[in-house]
């Protein structure tokens, strides 16, 4: 079993970092799934920062990276300290409709997140935290 935690800051240079923990961290136990992983990791914390971004341009507070590593699974969850998303909106931002497509960049990233996992959730933790948390099935 292997267990991090990481407390990175809400900026673009924290991206190239998990970015490359997470490259790193992939290849070195040789997990199936490599790129959806760094994907799913990617666009949580990219959400992160953009939330933190909303509420606190120059916020010092982090965000929170847990990644736990098991031979059945991996579990991983992104916790920032902005409001989050509204509990009647859970469902809501993971659906993608094509219908309404703009070809903006943003907004896809939690649909297609759901669609490279076994199971996500959300998690309002506190009046200023919020948790989006992964897992999936690795069978080594």
């Amino acid at each position: 079993m292997m267990v991090f935690i990481l407390n990175i800051n809400p900026d673009s240079q924290s991206i190239a970092y998990i970015d490359q923990v997470m490259e790193n961290f992939t290849n070195v136990y040789n997990l199936p799934f490599k790129r959806e992983i760094r994907f799913v990791v990617h666009e949580l914390v990219i959400n992160a920062i953009e939330a933190m971004e909303k509420i606190e341009p120059y916020s010092k507070k982090a965000i929170q990276v847990h990644v736990y590593h098991s031979n059945e699974e991996i579990k991983i969850t992104v916790i920032d300290e902005a409001k989050g998303i509204a509990e009647y909106d859970w469902d809501k931002v993971l659906q993608f409709d094509l219908n309404e497509l703009d070809y903006s960049d943003r907004g896809r990233g939690l649909f297609f997140v759901k669609n490279m996992v076994d199971h996500i959730w959300f998690e309002n933790i506190s009046e200023t935290k919020f948790l989006v948390g992964i897992s999936k099935k690795i069978h080594i």
